[in-house]
């Protein structure tokens, strides 16, 4: 075996044992928006996930109001649908939100398929009940 190949053999068992692998393709992040409004109030959620074979949810933040001597609460759901069959992935809740403060609906790590349908739809509250929805797709 001449020198070339017996460093080119030692240099893959150095970098094979330091644990040194090539990097892995990086999934894409993209965010999401749904808003909605029903007259003065109004409410905004992003959901941030990584595409591929399916989607790897991130993070979900968002805000509403004006809550008038009330706090709020988000109430956000993840949907996936192939043909007739339904499934909910993900159901969060937070609340104690001031009018317009940013609060995060922990979502990380929820895998959602990317055949068929996947949305998800916020529920903004007070005390007196829902005061709008927002839905949007995931894609």
């Amino acid at each position: 075996m001449g020198a070339g190949v017996k460093r080119a053999a030692l240099l893959a068992l150095l970098v094979a044992a330091s644990g040194v692998v090539a990097p892995a393709a990086q999934a894409a992040t993209v965010g999401v928006t749904a808003t909605c409004t029903d007259g003065d109030f109004s409410g905004k959620f992003t959901l941030w996930y990584d595409l591929g074979a399916e989607y790897r949810l991130r993070r979900g933040r968002g805000a509403a109001g004006p809550y008038i001597a009330d706090t709020g609460a988000m109430h956000v759901k993840v949907h996936h649908r192939v043909g007739t069959t339904q499934t909910t992935v993900l159901t969060r809740s937070t609340s104690g939100l001031k009018s317009d403060e940013s609060g995060e609906v922990a979502v990380n790590g929820t895998k959602v398929p990317s055949s068929g349908r996947a949305w998800f739809e916020v529920r903004f509250a007070d005390r007196s009940g829902t005061k709008c929805t927002a839905e949007k797709d995931l894609r």
